[in-house]
């Protein structure tokens, strides 16, 4: 792995930084081809928004533009860029008070090779009984992630390959790290995201090619897991990924995937 904190090569934070303390700041995970970061103003402009939502003054965006050249430079071949970016370092209550230096972290990492094997193959996906809270930060790629944490080590405890994440109402959400879609005759839907999940930007894309390209109609829902199994094709999509059929749910099988190689075909062209 290497990393910029700051601008500057460290592999260091201050254990006073909020990130650490309170999992206090956002972050965005991107992938690097040929030196270019993919939809680096999409990635960007998630960092502002989210920065503003979580009130994170005095970024410097033209700084951390600057580093995350120098680290598509030094990348090879395909690589992972992720971007953190907390409050910065504070005392040790809640209140930001006084802060107004963000630390902004970017480092390059490996990127997930089977991701080319789930594309072409499709992956099997497993219910949970473990469920995201209501939150008012719904949407946000925040760093508070325990929920995560606590699926993935769900995961670890099946043979599927990723599982189907529901709120606390019942509504399917997304999978442990991506955004989930399913279609019925000519209808597509995927969560509305209104009280937990990622607004993922492969999400964002794949409703504008859909609205714009493809003969079908788009529409988010709050719907439960029974809608899954009612469908006739399911996929999960997020920035690293793309789009990934989905062969089965449970004991439910999936055997039509036109919709998606339609779609991987539309976003490999973009």
């Amino acid at each position: 792995m290497i990393q910029w904190v700051n601008g500057q090569p460290s592999t260091e934070i201050a254990v006073s930084d909020r990130g650490l303390q309170f999992g206090d700041g956002c972050f965005t995970t991107g992938h690097v081809s040929s030196r270019v970061l993919l939809d680096r103003d999409a990635h960007l402009l998630r960092l502002q928004n989210t920065c503003q939502r979580l009130a994170i003054a005095e970024v410097d965006w033209a700084g951390l533009a600057q580093t995350l050249d120098l680290a598509c430079q030094h990348s090879q071949g395909e690589q992972v860029l992720k971007v953190i970016i907390t409050r910065g370092q504070g005392g040790r209550g809640y209140s930001p008070q006084g802060c107004t230096t963000p630390t902004v972290i970017v480092s390059l990492h490996p990127f997930p090779a089977h991701y080319r094997q789930w594309q072409q193959d499709g992956i099997t996906l497993k219910t949970t009984s473990v469920q995201l809270g209501a939150s008012p930060l719904a949407g946000l790629k925040h760093l508070n992630r325990l929920e995560q944490v606590l699926l993935k080590q769900a995961l670890t405890e099946t043979a599927a390959d990723d599982l189907v994440v529901t709120d606390m109402f019942g509504h399917v959400v997304e999978t442990t790290a991506s955004n989930i879609f399913w279609r019925y005759d000519d209808v597509v839907y995927t969560p509305s995201l209104q009280y937990a999940g990622v607004a993922g930007l492969m999400r964002d894309k794949i409703i504008a090619v859909m609205e714009g390209v493809v003969d079908v109609q788009c529409q988010t829902v709050s719907a439960g897991e029974t809608a899954l199994f009612q469908a006739e094709e399911v996929f999960i999509c997020n920035t690293l990924m793309k789009v990934v059929p989905v062969t089965g749910i449970n004991h439910t099988p999936f055997k039509t995937h036109a919709l998606t190689r339609v779609l991987q075909q539309r976003l490999n062209a973009c």
